[in-house]
């Protein structure tokens, strides 16, 4: 009646995690070859371990110390989830029949075995879901989840135990605190200790690890080294006993600490059930009481806790120095495309200023060839004539080929040239290039400069372009328009800021610029003359600023503007 009772209670939890089990996977796997064989496998080694650790059962421990098979169930909810809930609940069925069912009764052993299967089902869902367990990304958050997880099924099944011994024992209960306690720590342990190795080891997480390391090539050395240094220490607390044993078993820090620092989280996780294994044997061997041997599980408890934090402290140190490596590379890559990108918007603007600037001495050039030309035809005697203006078209010829090779310097090297330059000779130079038109339409060419003006530092070929653009600005802005027409160049040093600089204008006495037209006067593209590139003033801005200069429209002006601020040669 009692076993009827059980069994009804078992079936209504059975089909909740059935229909729960469709937020993660279809329940036709269990129709599928591979769920009977893992069901399978796993329930033979619950079964084989349930037995290897019911040897333990003697005078050094009144229970098992500790339960790996809580881990493997765990496990397998945790990778394969809750579909596999009726294995492990055919497993836990099976191996309490053998040990419990005959004390406890029918009713006792229903709801232990209910109580557990279910306990390790629902932490083995909370681990799958929750947590980033079977990856390398797992973190302190995850561990710590973990470690909340397995103390809780400390809690909980020993809870359970206890409930079917009240219920179903027929005999008083002795030491049932005692027995709490060692199914607490036996439960905790099995979970902390094998757990990480469990949900770790069927991934690809641990391949990718070890084909990851820096040192997997040394990972069979460190392995045996690790093991002969377990036993030593085993070695020293139990046999040679220069200390108290308790005492002495924090030695075991340092493997455990090297093993962490050196291969992380994934490390540690393969560690802890070495340490665990040679410790139960050497508790089997040497103990003296039970009561030493709980010691010992609650300083392997401490130990497994902090040794784990280390690891994964450790591990999260290596993802972050691989991040900021990745980030790094990332980086790099993104200045190498930068770089070819300002190679290449260089080269275009090389272009674009050599096609804009080379138009003024180019006119020139086919001007007075034509000229030349035009002397030779009609037979004309007059050879000064004749030379001045072969002098001024190989002039500009050779005022052209000098801004090209400057200009190719720069782009190449990203170096302006920087040499003295005289600011009165430049203006001279400038005004002789343009009297042609100056006289043809008109316009009264002014030039002051300060007496005594020192040098400007410079490159004067980009200088000159600079002042060769303002000035056929002014020239063009001044045509159609009534007299007086006038260009005014003046050249002055200015007092201001941090140290004096040296300022060229260009005014003229045209229409001006209108409000809405100045905020777009320096962007490329930008121009109000019919046949212009938009160009001149972008390019001769940033030429400027390459050289430590500044071109600016002074809006303050009653007549238009532009100014020129070049540094002092000193």
């Amino acid at each position: 009646m009692a076993e009827g009772t059980a069994r009804r209670a078992a079936f209504p939890l059975i089909r909740t995690l059935m229909v729960s089990h469709r937020l993660s996977a279809p329940w036709r796997l269990a129709s599928s070859g591979s769920y009977l064989l893992t069901s399978a496998a796993f329930c033979v080694a619950y079964l084989l371990t349930e037995a290897a650790v019911g040897f333990y059962d003697a005078a050094t421990f009144p229970s098992a110390p500790w339960h790996p098979q809580a881990a493997l169930a765990v496990a397998l909810i945790a990778r394969g989830g809750i579909a596999y809930a009726p294995a492990v609940f055919v497993a836990v069925f099976v191996a309490e029949a053998f040990r419990t069912a005959a004390i406890l009764g029918p009713a006792g052993y229903g709801i232990l075995c209910v109580g557990v299967a279910a306990t390790y089902c629902a932490s083995g869902w909370l681990v799958g879901r929750r947590t980033r367990w079977g990856s390398l990304d797992v973190g302190l958050v995850d561990l710590t989840l973990l470690i909340a997880v397995a103390l809780a099924v400390g809690i909980v099944v020993p809870a359970v135990f206890e409930a079917a011994l009240l219920v179903g024992a027929a005999k008083p209960l002795v030491r049932i605190f005692d027995l709490f306690r060692e199914l607490a720590i036996g439960h905790v342990l099995g979970l902390i200790v094998l757990l990480p190795i469990l949900l770790q080891w069927p991934t690809g997480a641990w391949r990718a690890w070890t084909a990851s390391s820096t040192a997997s090539r040394a990972f069979v050395r460190d392995l045996l080294l690790f093991v002969l240094a377990v036993t030593g220490v085993l070695a020293i607390v139990f046999v040679v006993k220069p200390f108290d044993e308790n005492r002495m078993f924090y030695v075991m820090f340092l493997p455990m600490i090297a093993a962490g620092m050196r291969y992380g989280l994934m490390g540690t996780a393969l560690a802890l059930p070495i340490v665990q294994v040679a410790l139960i044997a050497a508790l089997s061997a040497f103990a003296a009481s039970d009561l030493a041997a709980f010691q010992f599980q609650l300083l392997m408890l401490a130990l497994s806790v902090t040794s784990l934090y280390l690891g994964a402290a450790a591990s999260e140190r290596e993802r972050a120095i691989e991040r900021w490596a990745q980030t790094e590379r990332e980086l790099r890559e993104e200045r190498e495309s930068l770089s070819e990108a300002q190679r290449a918007a260089a080269m275009a603007e090389l272009t674009v200023a050599v096609a804009h600037d080379l138009n003024q001495p180019l006119s020139a050039i086919g001007t007075y060839a034509k000229a030349c030309h035009l002397m030779v035809e009609r037979g004309e005697t007059d050879r000064a004539a004749l030379l001045k203006t072969l002098n001024q078209l190989a002039a500009e010829s050779a005022r052209a080929g000098q801004y090209v090779r400057h200009m190719r310097e720069f782009f190449r090297s990203g170096a302006m040239r920087s040499e003295r330059v005289d600011l009165a000779r430049l203006i001279e130079a400038a005004h002789a290039r343009l009297r042609d038109r100056l006289d043809r339409d008109g316009i009264t060419w002014r030039a002051m400069v300060e007496p005594g003006l020192p040098a400007a530092r410079g490159d004067p070929v980009q200088i000159g372009m600079i002042l060769d653009n303002l000035l056929v600005n002014a020239c063009d802005a001044l045509h159609g328009t009534s007299p007086p027409r006038v260009v005014e160049v003046t050249a002055q040093r200015v007092h201001g800021g941090e140290r004096p600089i040296l300022r060229v204008s260009v005014e003229d006495t045209g229409n001006g610029v209108p409000a809405e037209v100045r905020e777009q006067l320096f962007k490329p593209l930008s121009t109000s003359k019919p046949h212009g590139m938009g160009l001149g003033l972008s390019l001769s801005r940033s030429i400027a600023e390459r050289l430590g200069g500044r071109l600016w429209f002074d809006a303050d002006r009653r007549r238009t503007a532009f100014c020129l601020d070049l540094t002092i040669d000193e």
